[in-house]
């Protein structure tokens, strides 16, 4: 098998996944009307052992013809007990499963056990068994991970209480859900998080102003063929809801809907952009999950709308998006987002667009107001529909080739308290975050606080990131100083940290601010000099900046961030 390209058809035609189950229940507790479990199930045969798959098992103590949902997590991530009680008390029969294997030794034996013949599936000993095909797409980190999800299917499958079956899957969990919803008879929905494939890809920009290109090679061909999800895509078997995130660092947007295009256009399918959130879902996202799961396991009547469609063109001089929406539901609204000229989809500035006209029942156009400088536009849409589900188009872009009424000057202002929000990104997602993808509903994820004299700023428990600092139309002059008013109410360190990059090398800076506390707004004004590298190098200067962020113990609020 060795240099041969196997196609995901040819990979899995011949994969046992009939061996005896073996079943041990290492633990369970009933809570409210739940039964809770840690179970051990003999996964495939790899050399003279079988791997043993660990798994937390939930599902409601009564009833019969339960849906159930396999959850597959992050692959440097074990089966989350919080996660699995959400969906169980949703009336669920819940697996999530531990395939990233020995990860500590406080860990015990809870945890998926792999033979030494493959202890490349172990997450901290891929190697180049996570990222390249040698010699084949079996020897590698993806197949072991597929296996055991392959193995978990049966599982569910052989209880009798279970009637039809979804799988979830996050982040590296949502590229084994497409393997495992291109290859696995019997799925009723899949719903990958965060994940998309294009792994060959990564460092490698769609939209790069001269786009390195992928260095083929017969490894490059395996991986490419075998293991990466685009490969998948069109041999899905069941109805997708793809989830992503704009401002991923681990994965790129520009590239999400090319896997989405490819599956089959009569499996019922449908797209999401959570925006600014870096790699997780927020509640639209989960709410739209919620409704996808309840549509295709619990056979209920929800809409599903179609992507949003997006075009820019030019309209009475202007540079504008025009959207449309799905002719069979009923949208509340739409909002259009837009960034400029950053070829990296991870460090771009997305900024909400201003409504303009309606051209027709389910057709309306965005101003795309970009600054006068800019080369490039890039634009997408989120819609809703009253049955409560989101969609979002995919992302478009348009060289800017011409002169348009409505494009802008250069600006100082970075964010100010009227722009509300503004365009600020989640920063530090540690905490209040469910399996390191779903945010804490109750916790807004940014908010706007009353400080002294009534002045709003804004906050979040989160930390706050902005790329703006990089975009054409706000990047700083030769000199310029860093200007912003801070409101703490209780003593405060306001922790403030600028990516940088320069010839070539990427490096963050940092610069604490105290704050005594107190009813009243603290003026602060920065050179770049106040920033500085753990090892004491100053900023040279704020235009190498790629970003800035703020966060703190405690409250704090921003305003009248700008340049002087």
């Amino acid at each position: 098998m060795a240099n041969k390209i196997l196609t995901p058809i040819t990979l899995w035609s011949d994969f046992d996944d009939s061996l005896p189950l073996n079943e041990r229940i290492l633990s369970e507790r009933r809570e409210d009307k739940a039964l809770f479990r840690k179970v051990r199930i003999s996964g495939r045969q790899a050399g003279s052992a079988r791997v043993e798959i660990f798994a937390l098992s939930g599902m409601p103590s009564e009833g019969t013809n339960l849906p159930a949902l396999l959850i597959l997590p992050d692959c440097d991530h074990t089966a989350d007990e919080a996660l699995v009680e959400r969906f169980v008390k949703k009336g669920y029969a819940v697996l999530m499963p531990d395939y990233r294997g020995r990860f500590t030794d406080a860990e015990g034996e809870e945890c998926t056990l792999y033979p030494d013949e493959v202890a490349y599936a172990n997450y901290r000993h891929c190697d180049r068994h996570m990222d390249y095909a040698e010699p084949s797409a079996v020897e590698t980190s993806w197949y072991e991970w597929v296996a055991v999800a392959r193995y978990c299917v049966q599982y569910l499958r052989q209880m009798p209480q279970i009637s039809k079956i979804g799988v979830i899957g996050l982040k590296a969990g949502g590229d084994v859900a497409w393997q495992l919803a291109a290859t696995c008879d019997g799925l009723s929905c899949a719903i990958p998080v965060c994940a998309g494939g294009w792994r060959a890809y990564r460092g490698i920009n769609k939209f790069g102003d001269t786009p390195s290109e992928l260095k083929m090679d017969d490894e490059r061909y395996r991986f490419l063929a075998g293991v990466d999800s685009q490969a998948y895509a069109q041999y899905v078997r069941c109805p997708v809801l793809m989830l992503c995130s704009t401002n991923d660092e681990q994965f790129d947007a520009d590239r999400a809907f090319d896997t989405f295009a490819r599956i089959n256009p009569q499996q019922d399918k449908t797209f999401f952009f959570a925006v600014r959130y870096n790699g997780r879902i927020g509640n639209t996202g989960m709410n739209d999950l919620d409704l996808f799961a309840d549509k295709y396991l619990k056979s209920r009547e929800v809409f599903i709308p179609s992507p949003a469609e997006i075009s820019i063109e030019e309209d009475e001089g202007e540079l504008v998006a025009k959207i449309s929406s799905d002719r069979n539901g009923e949208m509340v609204y739409c909002d259009v987002f837009m960034a400029e000229d950053c070829a990296d989809s991870s460090a771009r500035d997305w900024n909400l667009c201003s409504f303009k006209k309606e051209t027709g029942e389910h057709e309306q156009i965005y101003r795309l107001d970009a600054y006068k400088g800019s080369s490039r536009v890039f634009a997408f849409a989120k819609a809703k529909y009253s049955c409560g589900f989101a969609v979002s188009s995919k992302i478009a872009v348009k060289k800017i080739e011409k002169e348009y009424t409505n494009m802008k000057d250069k600006s100082r202002i970075l964010y100010g308290s009227t722009e509300k929000f503004g365009s600020f990104v989640l920063d530090k997602l540690d905490k209040n975050v469910l399996a390191d993808c779903f945010l804490d509903s109750s916790i807004p994820p940014i908010t706007l606080k009353e400080g002294p004299c009534k002045i709003y700023g804004i906050y979040s428990e989160y930390g706050l990131r902005l790329y703006r600092i990089c975009d054409p139309r706000f990047r700083p002059e030769t000199n310029a100083l860093l200007k912003m008013d801070l409101y703490s109410a209780q003593p405060n360190i306001l922790r403030l940290c600028i990516r940088a990059n320069r010839n070539g090398v990427s490096e963050q800076y940092y610069c604490n601010l105290r704050l005594s506390g107190g009813e009243y707004w603290a003026d602060r004004v920065l050179s770049p000099k106040d920033f500085k590298t753990e090892e004491n190098k100053a900023l040279v200067q704020f235009s190498d900046a790629v970003y800035i962020s703020f966060s703190s113990d405690g409250e704090f609020c921003l305003n009248n961030l700008l340049w002087i």
